[in-house]
């Protein structure tokens, strides 16, 4: 999996193409050249990250398998208040 900065949870999003990073403060484009990870990354609770999510399509879109009932999921959306989140980051 490559990470970028928008996969940070210092990554702020401005709009659709660009966010800032609220450590160093400066612009960053969502998929520019720049898209790397720095030294003060620290990755963010996406589904995606997490151990529970498997099965995505060229979509994003994959299988939750952290509860009683699997349900499908988006890899990009925020399991911050999610009970069952593990990250696979570690």
């Amino acid at each position: 999996m490559i990470l970028k900065h928008c996969d940070c949870v210092h990554f702020l999003n401005l709009d659709c193409e660009k966010g800032m990073c609220a450590i160093r403060k400066e612009m960053i484009m969502i998929d520019g050249s720049e898209s790397g990870v720095c030294e003060m990354f620290e990755a963010a609770k996406f589904c995606s990250n997490c151990i529970n999510f498997s099965e995505p399509d060229k979509y994003g879109i994959g299988v939750c398998r952290g509860f009683e009932k699997e349900n499908w999921a988006y890899a990009t959306c925020g399991a911050f208040g999610c009970e069952k989140y593990q990250s696979k980051l570690r």
